[in-house]
């Protein structure tokens, strides 16, 4: 997933399964994102701190103009309904995002913004969205099977109990005082070249 505006946001490595997605951005400190798309609930994970920490709602909504209508012909239905704000979107028409065929849409995000939603008419998923303030879109995609544990916590890694905690202990070689998680944790169902998918993969 490639942000091309604004400029000097990292490129990260996506999975999607379902309604569930990862993201992998690499740098000083790794950070790994798994986020349920029903759900909105998540998880940010510092493998090198060896912690994580749950996310929710207000952490997400900025991150997600990703979602996967039932019918990208007709998805406006479902853009209303995932932004929240009756009569926000229109179909533009035909278009071709990084040689995909897709359904171009104009509408609302949640912050308000006015843009373009590009849908996948073979991943039934967005794969481009453009406004004045962001783009971001999906490269070289591929499709295939994608791992369960992908998208699970693995086990050994211990659990802060904020974001902010989470990102005071980046990049610290000391635990943080936190329960230890017991088992690999599943979400319950949002860049850098390269994404797997049975949906997008860059």
């Amino acid at each position: 997933m490639v942000r091309e505006k604004p400029e000097g946001v990292p490129s990260s490595k996506v999975a999607v399964s379902g309604e569930k997605m990862r993201f992998e951005i690499s740098g000083k400190q790794n950070t790994i994102a798994i986020i349920d798309l029903k759900q909105e609930l998540g998880f940010m994970i510092l493998p090198d701190n060896k912690s994580y920490t749950r996310m929710v709602g207000g952490h997400l909504s900025t991150a997600m103009p990703f979602f996967r209508p039932p019918d990208p012909e007709n998805a406006c239905p479902a853009w209303d309904a995932f932004v929240g704000k009756p009569s926000s979107c229109s179909k533009i028409g035909d278009a071709t995002v990084d040689n995909r065929e897709t359904v171009k849409y104009k509408g609302v995000a949640r912050n308000g913004d006015t843009g373009f939603a590009y849908v996948d008419r073979k991943l039934d998923f967005v794969t481009k969205w453009e406004s004045d303030r962001s783009v971001v879109s999906f490269k070289n995609i591929a499709e295939g099977p994608q791992a369960a544990s992908l998208f699970t916590i693995p086990s050994g890694l211990q659990e802060t109990d904020s974001l902010a905690a989470h990102q005071q202990n980046a990049g610290k070689t000391k635990k943080p005082m936190a329960r230890p998680a017991s088992r690999p944790v599943s979400p319950p169902p949002p860049s850098t070249q390269d994404a797997t998918q049975d949906t997008p993969k860059n």
